[in-house]
Parts: C-alpha cells; sequence; structure tokens
C-alpha cells in the first residue's frame, strides 16, 4: 500500500525531523510503499519528492500573502501563527484528492500554507484515503497560534469574537472539519492531556506516537569526550553548556531571553565565569547579550547532519533547553542518548524525557531563578554524577523512543488505520 509523508519541510526544525525519521523506519517494510513529499529542503533518496523552483516561489508568495494578515492578528504572544487559507499546489498534486486510490497519507507539520483547511476539509472527507494526522504542536486545536498559553482556556471552550475575527474565522473553518474520520497521534504525554482537553479534538481517536531518536547515531563517544576541550579549543577546566533552537534568539519560544537572564545571574554570583562556555548551533547569528557576558562563546551555526549534532553533544557539560513550550523535546532525547544530561523547564513534552534528579534537572515553569540554581547544582556535580545521569537517560531513551520500539508503534498505528484490530 502507498503511504505518503506529508510535510512543509524535509530538513528544517524538529517536525521535519520526525517526518524523516518515520520515511527511514518505515522504507524497508515490503508492505509499504513510502514517500516524503515537502514544499522546503532537500534529500538525497529517491523517495523523496520535493516541489519545482516554480512551484516553491509561487508558494512563498501565498505565505507572504499569508503573513500579512496574520501580523495584524498578533496579540501579546510570542508563538507563531497561521491561517492555512493557501494550498501548495505542488503537494495537491501529489496527494491527489479526486483518487479512489486506496493509501495512507500521513500529515506531519503542514502550515506555511502546505495544506489549506479547506483542502484537509476535503482530504479528511475522502474514503478512499486512511488519513493519519500527527501533531508537532497545538495548531490543529487552537485557532491560528501554533501554542495556547499555559493557562489560556479558548482552546478548551471555544474561540469567541472577542479572541479576535480572524482566529474566530480560523476556529470555524477548523470546526467544519471531521476529526473523528481520522487517526491523530501526538508525541508526548503532555500534548495528548492538552488535546483531549480542547474543544475541537476532545472526542477524537488519539495515540501517544512519541519522535524515533537514533541511537546508533546519537551514542556516546569516548574519545570525543576526553579531547573535547583541545576540539574546541577551550581549557581543561571549562564547563561547556550547550543550547540549541532552528532561529537561535529570534524565536521566543524557544526561551532564549530566559537562558540569557539566567547566564546572567549565573555570571553575576559566579568568579568562575572565565571556565564557562557557551556553544551554540541552529543559527548563524548569535544574539548581543550573549556577547556582554565575558564568557567564551562558540557558535556552530545550522546543523542538519545527524553525526556532527552527536559530535556536539559529545562536547558538552551539560545540554540546556529552556523553551517555553516543547511538543516533544528532540534536543533532551539526542543529547541524552550521548550520555549528557539536560536542564530544562518542567513543563511541556520535556516531561516525558527528562527525569528530575536522574537524567537531568527540571526548573520551575519559566523561572530564571529556578533555572540559575539548576545550573548552579549541574555545575557543582562531579564528572561521573553528570555521567550517571547521562547514562540513565540514555537507556531511558532507547526504551521509550529507540527505532524498535517506534516502529513497532508505528506499524501497529498503520495497520490500525487499514481497519486492523488495534489491540
Amino acid at each position: 500500500m502507498k503511504l505518503k509523508i506529508i510535510s512543509y519541510s524535509a530538513t528544517k526544525g524538529g517536525a521535519a525531523k520526525a517526518a524523516r525519521n518515520f520515511l527511514n523506519l518505515i522504507v524497508e517494510e515490503p508492505q509499504y510503499h513510502a514517500s516524503l513529499i515537502s514544499v522546503s529542503g532537500k534529500l538525497e533518496s529517491n523517495v523523496f519528492k520535493k516541489a519545482s523552483t516554480n512551484s516553491i516561489l509561487w508558494h512563498f508568495f501565498k505565505m507572504l500573502v499569508s503573513r500579512f494578515f496574520t501580523y495584524f492578528n498578533r496579540s501579546k504572544s510570542i508563538v507563531k501563527y497561521s491561517l492555512n487559507i493557501f494550498s501548495s499546489n505542488y503537494v495537491l498534486g501529489q496527494l491527489e484528492l479526486d483518487s479512489n486510490q486506496n493509501e495512507i497519507i500521513h500529515i506531519n507539520w503542514i502550515n506555511n500554507d502546505t495544506i489549506s483547511l479547506f483542502k484537509i476539509k476535503t482530504l479528511f472527507e475522502n474514503n478512499f484515503k486512511k488519513i493519519l494526522l500527527t501533531l508537532h504542536d497545538e495548531w490543529f486545536y487552537c485557532a491560528t497560534e501554533h501554542y495556547a498559553n499555559i493557562d489560556a482556556k479558548s482552546y478548551v471552550y471555544g474561540y469567541k469574537i472577542n479572541d479576535g475575527l480572524i482566529n474566530k474565522f480560523v476556529y470555524e473553518l477548523k470546526r467544519k472539519i471531521d476529526f473523528d474520520k481520522i487517526i491523530i497521534t501526538v508525541p508526548s504525554q503532555w500534548m495528548y492531556d492538552r488535546a483531549k482537553q480542547s474543544h475541537l479534538l476532545k472526542y477524537a481517536d488519539i495515540h501517544i506516537l512519541p519522535n524515533m531518536i537514533d541511537t546508533d547515531v546519537y551514542n556516546y563517544s569516548e574519545s570525543l569526550r576526553l579531547n573535547r576541550f583541545e576540539h574546541l579549543g577551550v581549557s581543561s577546566d571549562s564547563f561547556i553548556i550547550g543550547f540549541g533552537a532552528v532561529s537561535g534568539g529570534a524565536n521566543p519560544l524557544k526561551g532564549f531571553d530566559l537562558l540569557c537572564e539566567s547566564l546572567s545571574q549565573l555570571f553575576e554570583s559566579n568568579s568562575e565565569k572565565g571556565h564557562i562556555v557557551l556553544l551554540t548551533f541552529g543559527s548563524d547569528v548569535i544574539d548581543k547579550r550573549v556577547q556582554s557576558f565575558g564568557c567564551k562563546v562558540i557558535n556552530l551555526g545550522f546543523i542538519s547532519d545527524a553525526a556532527k549534532m552527536a559530535m556536539v553533544y559529545n562536547l558538552i557539560d551539560v545540554m540546556i533547553v529552556p523553551s517555553r513550550a516543547e511538543s516533544f523535546g528532540q534536543v533532551a532525547a539526542e543529547s541524552l542518548a550521548c550520555h549528557t544530561p539536560v536542564i530544562a523547564f518542567n513543563y511541556s513534552g520535556i516531561q516525558d524525557i527528562i527525569q528530575h534528579q536522574k537524567s537531568g534537572l527540571l526548573a520551575e515553569p519559566f523561572s530564571v531563578v529556578s533555572l540559575t540554581k539548576n545550573i548552579q547544582h549541574m555545575m557543582s556535580m562531579s564528572d561521573e554524577e553528570r555521567m550517571n545521569f547521562g547514562v540513565y537517560g540514555r537507556q531511558h531513551v532507547i526504551s521509550n523512543f529507540g527505532k524498535e520500539v517506534i516502529l513497532k508503534k508505528y506499524l501497529k498505528l498503520l495497520d490500525y488505520a487499514k481497519g486492523a484490530t488495534n489491540d
């Protein structure tokens, strides 16, 4: 049976990585003919299908029009907004909405006008296509925002006019979609609970399907660990803090501002700041605030190669994931797979990955003071104690997010989509 995996990007961001991993998991299964269809990014694979240059340019124009409207809809919230009133012509052609061919469509992150809400409604009503929808953020059960605030209620009770005309319009479009006809997956318990609380998806068929971590690639390297100071050109008494985000400091949801405040507090109270090294990746731009701390900063820019990312995790003492919300926590899981402990806030999908005081440290949600104290605590630990955190974390990742575990869950859900029993 054909399996079409749809994602706006094939290369950039956690959702793109998850879509690639789904393809890599299933591509050797003889009962499925899988392909990954995207608007952006490029993979060297004969099962990857990407839009033409002309199609991409036309799609970019549509995105600009959508962003014009969402600009005026922005509230004080810091998250991304999407309307999805347009579609990629290329993706629609690959979906063959009018076809009666039995196939499975696995929808991943399809914002940036990859598939419009109008076409999503049509797709879900096609009785010949089996739909698996993986949520990588909260957009499908919110209005235009991709994450609801921690105390938000509109996604629970429904959006009203006072939430904004555009929010109300998009929400009403979503209300017309029959989510009961499809299978929905979420990568974490937190997202499952939030989706089940929502007005739109409370009766939907939702399953937890975590992102896969390739623990063969993301693994501990003793040689890298032993020679990391020489590799980075820093002194042997350095404490190396890692931080990563696709948009670096430009994406407030990733919490770089909280990390900067925390580091500022840390340096004020720590006379050893000269021994702290901040290693960043994901963006070519370093936030100016970091330059003022007086510590050494090493920026590796955007990294798409998994082996290079594994190398990064092996070069650092701790990975800090200061995000305000994570649907899963890909970076945290990859870091733990490489025996590197993680510090994060005790909120959202990250809670499935980090066990406090066992594989990392969880700070009070969005408290800079708590984050600083946890960094100080991690710095006070011995190398052996931090390594024990990492060893425990890797075992947790293998047991819950390893290839064999996730492949088994994925195959079970695909069988369920075809009509098999889901025991």
